[in-house]
């Protein structure tokens, strides 16, 4: 009780001090179930309500490839009602293209027909479309321009489809003003 007590006055501490929630750039590092790599988020507007986001991953699926995704964003500032601590959630759709070279003998990048993992047995590139759901934390500490954001990615590949249809990852940028 006495260490949930000391977090909850750190964050109001942190919250009290905040200054605002608006930067215009942020480039960082994104670490997901299926894609790990550089993220990139750039906002056109004052009020960040609207913007970019690009990520290049090196992806787990299959033998491992790399992935280049695109969202346009929307972005809604809201809070927690209790702790009142000030989040960002993130609304966006894109495409993706993917690459998978063949590395093994059985086959590389696969899909599944009736149950069952049929590969391409070839170098495959994927094309498809993506949505994503984030929730973002700026720190409100001018010594620490950093954001974190969690993220929720259903995708559908429309060119070689793949084994999986949804990502999750977590993000840490480092924001410029």
């Amino acid at each position: 009780m006495k260490r949930l007590s000391c977090l909850l006055f750190l964050l109001l501490a942190i919250n009290l001090a905040s200054y605002g929630q608006l930067y215009y750039t942020g480039i960082g590092l994104r670490a997901g179930k299926f894609n790990s790599g550089v993220t990139f988020k750039r906002f056109f507007d004052a009020d960040n309500s609207v913007g970019m986001q690009a990520d290049l991953c090196f992806t787990h699926i299959a033998d491992d490839g790399w992935t280049l995704k695109a969202f346009y964003l929307r972005q809604f500032p809201f809070k927690i009602p209790i702790i009142q601590i000030p989040l960002d959630l993130v609304l966006g759709g894109g495409l993706h293209t993917g690459f998978f070279p063949i590395r093994t003998q059985e086959g590389g990048y696969y899909k599944i027909v009736d149950g069952e993992k049929v590969p391409y047995n070839k170098d495959v590139v994927t094309v498809g479309v993506d949505a994503t759901v984030q929730l973002e934390y700026k720190v409100p500490v001018r010594k620490w321009p950093l954001t974190f954001t969690i993220d929720c990615t259903p995708f559908y590949e429309f060119i070689n489809r793949g084994p999986e249809w949804i990502d999750f990852g977590f993000s840490v940028r480092y924001v410029f003003r």
